[in-house]
């Protein structure tokens, strides 16, 4: 019974490793139709690339026209902190956004090699854009937790009670982007068509406002987008 058990496995595993890596334009249809089949929402003409790895897909919602180039990695799923020892700290909490929910809007566009940890919850709008390399964290590892004296561990493979996480809701309103390699950590909103330049890093709990351009790291505000001189 084992042995049919084991060959079922490798036959699913074999399917899902041809839908992944399926390249061109019959690769992009058939991962369309797997997501739509599995994701909590899936607009129309989803455009996946190749060797994209999506996990947690009951929490994942995708608006229509979305496209997510080749390497992308979307991670979540509900948090395990409160089955274990670790320590957790909250911030930017949304009560109305259900914590580890990943909400991609439409038209959005998500480059090369991205990456998006929504334990958290990551809610991006409408006409976002996520550069090649962008790191989206809505958790991490921290250093210091509850007890003073302890040395947190940054690894999974150490102790609950000796990791502490930061969990935060990131948002990201429409027309807001970041470019190639920024890091976004948890907490952060950034504005209405605000834009984060190439390696830029937001603080924990950061706020770009709208309609500006933030670069650095920290990212700090350094222009304003200059249309609204002439609206």
């Amino acid at each position: 019974m084992k042995i049919f058990k084991w060959v079922k496995q490798i036959i699913g595993s074999i399917a899902l490793m041809f839908i992944i890596y399926l390249p061109g334009e019959s690769g992009v249809l058939l991962r369309r139709w797997y997501y739509s089949k599995r994701l909590r929402v899936c607009g129309k003409n989803l455009h996946i690339c190749a060797n994209v790895h999506i996990v947690g897909h009951s929490l994942i919602e995708m608006g229509d026209n979305v496209k997510i180039r080749e390497n992308v990695i979307i991670h979540t799923g509900s948090s395990k902190a409160k089955n274990e020892k670790r320590d957790v700290i909250e911030i930017n909490p949304c009560n109305d956004f259900p914590k580890g929910l990943v909400s991609i809007g439409s038209h959005t566009d998500i480059a090369f090699g991205a990456l998006i940890l929504g334990y958290g919850g990551v809610r991006i709008g409408e006409k976002c854009g996520i550069g090649p390399g962008a790191f989206v964290l809505s958790e991490s590892f921290h250093y210091k937790g509850k007890d003073i004296n302890r040395a947190y561990k940054y690894s999974t493979g150490a102790l609950p009670e000796e990791q502490c996480i930061i969990q935060g809701f990131i948002e990201f309103k429409d027309g807001a982007g970041v470019a190639s390699n920024v890091i976004v950590l948890p907490g952060t909103v950034i504005g209405k068509d605000a834009w984060i330049g190439p390696h830029s890093v937001t603080r924990v709990k950061d706020s770009i406002p709208d309609d500006s351009v933030a670069k650095g790291n920290p990212a700090v505000v350094v222009l304003e987008r200059p249309y609204k001189k002439t609206l």
